[in-house]
């Protein structure tokens, strides 16, 4: 699914080498055959505009412009511009979802802090698709392999796979609160009493080749592995920010919180990194309610500081 329109340029009057030429002055760049425009400006641009050229008869050549249905605001308008461009410079028509010389509706512009901190969390779409349909590869443990964990205490080859993939999971969510206070330090006033750490030559060496920027070298620097430290990270940022709020309150009635459950996730895996130790007892079907909670976790989270900062939540696919 995406947004598609499908652009008629007349041949008598441009060549597909002259297109080609106009297309790369458009800003894109041709990768197997498709010519693809990916921005990265003040995290305003999520989705490439992507240019593929399908057809071709003696009268005209006929190009297909794509954005894909997750695309922001900032890509949807770049479709559009490329849509007129080709229309102004190139006398052509064109045929979108919603009519002939249609644009399609761009929607409210975010940028900024605003729109890093959405990204952070829509970028882990696709990473827990793949963890939940890998995790139900695994088939469940026979008696003979339950039977020599509960004599022995060895872990079956399924909760080892469990715990395997537990360390996936605490990934993710270490991207996903590093990805959002890099997004809040950039654009934070108290940048200057937060950024205290000398950095590294190798940092500094990426930084002068653009390759990463201070803010993200900074956050390296940190640690995401503990959901406690986690917050107060945040909180020496902005001292608004508590992140144990929202996942202190109430959750299906639970007496267990989010907090203490991302808690115990975390420690699950250090014992498992650090300790070589394998919860025995831990499963797919646990790990699969872990990888819910961690979904919950991360939309509370993120509709939190969306909050305390004045800004209406986008919403999020996990």
């Amino acid at each position: 699914m995406g947004r598609d329109a499908f652009v008629h340029i007349n041949r008598s009057n441009f060549s597909e080498k002259s297109v080609e030429k106009f297309i790369i002055m458009m800003g894109f760049q041709k990768r197997n055959g498709i010519y693809v425009c990916s921005l990265d400006d003040d995290y305003k641009y999520y989705s490439p505009v992507y240019i593929y050229k399908i057809e071709e008869t003696e009268e005209e050549l006929i190009y297909r412009v794509r954005t894909q249905i997750f695309a922001s605001s900032y890509d949807v308008q770049k479709q559009n511009d490329t849509l007129r461009n080709f229309r102004k410079y190139c006398s052509a028509w064109f045929v979108s979802d919603i009519g002939k010389n249609r644009y399609f509706e761009v929607g409210e512009l975010i940028r900024g802090a605003e729109s890093g901190c959405y990204f952070a969390a829509a970028n882990l779409d696709n990473c827990f698709s793949l963890l939940s349909f890998s995790a139900a590869k695994y088939p469940p443990d026979n008696e003979g392999e339950l039977n020599m964990r509960n004599f022995s205490g060895m872990p079956t080859p399924n909760s080892l796979n469990a715990n395997v993939y537990l360390s996936y999971l605490c990934a993710l969510m270490e991207d996903y609160f590093r990805e959002t206070y890099i997004a809040l330090l950039k654009y934070s006033d108290r940048k200057d009493k937060v950024l205290n750490t000398k950095l590294s030559s190798f940092d500094l060496v990426e930084i002068s080749r653009n390759e990463k920027s201070v803010e993200e070298a900074f956050a390296r620097t940190l640690s995401f592995q503990n959901i406690n430290k986690i917050a107060y990270h945040f909180k020496e940022l902005d001292k608004k920010l508590d992140l144990t709020a929202p996942l202190k309150k109430p959750y299906h009635n639970r007496k267990k919180t989010l907090l203490e459950t991302l808690d115990t996730i975390f420690e699950r895996r250090h014992s498992m990194v650090h300790r070589r130790e394998v919860d025995a007892y831990y499963n797919t079907d646990m790990l699969n309610k872990d990888i819910e909670d961690v979904k919950i976790s991360i939309e509370r989270v993120y509709s939190y500081i969306c909050e305390q900062n004045g800004w209406t939540p986008q919403e999020i696919l996990l």
